[in-house]
């Protein structure tokens, strides 16, 4: 597998392990806590690298990233890097408390639409058109496992936490 779509994975879920065993809030290592932090680290982590992700398609080496996916360059990478960017935005702003509850359904909800479009689109290059290109046949899973799982944890967090609500 492409190095540039495990490492992220791995870091998340280093991360991850270590924001919840180092993590000092009261509700610490309860389901609901817990839940919640691996939401944040799929939508926020991943956000600030959707974030460098688009930087790289508008950026100076774009053409180089391009040749990566199997594509040449064209106005349609520019509108993807600004995609990626505004996507990452929504992810990183779940980051602060006092935005979370209303930019968490935003951030997964244009997650899962543009990365599984995204997704097909990968797919099919690699069917219609024979696109081998390693950053188009390893996007795929990334496309599609990230969004189910910030959707999975999404739908986790909001019954977690109503159910702690209701308990209390």
């Amino acid at each position: 597998m492409q190095l540039f779509f495990l490492v992220p994975w791995v870091i998340a879920l280093i991360g991850l392990v270590l924001h919840i065993f180092l993590d000092r809030n009261p509700a610490r290592r309860t389901a609901p806590r817990v839940v919640e932090l691996a939401l944040l680290w799929v939508v926020v982590f991943f956000g600030a690298f959707a974030i460098l992700g688009g930087l790289s398609h508008i950026g100076p080496n774009s053409a180089e990233i391009a040749e990566g996916i199997g594509y040449a360059p064209s106005m349609f990478q520019w509108e993807v890097g600004w995609g990626d960017i505004a996507l990452g935005v929504l992810g990183v702003g779940c980051a602060w408390k006092s935005k979370r509850d209303g930019w968490l359904t935003a951030a997964v909800v244009a997650l899962v639409i543009m990365y599984w479009g995204d997704a097909i689109g990968h797919i099919m290059q690699w069917q219609a058109h024979d696109n081998t290109a390693p950053n188009n046949v390893w996007a795929i899973p990334s496309d599609i496992l990230q969004p189910l799982l910030a959707a999975v944890l999404l739908v986790a967090y909001r019954r977690t936490r109503s159910t702690a609500d209701a308990a209390q």
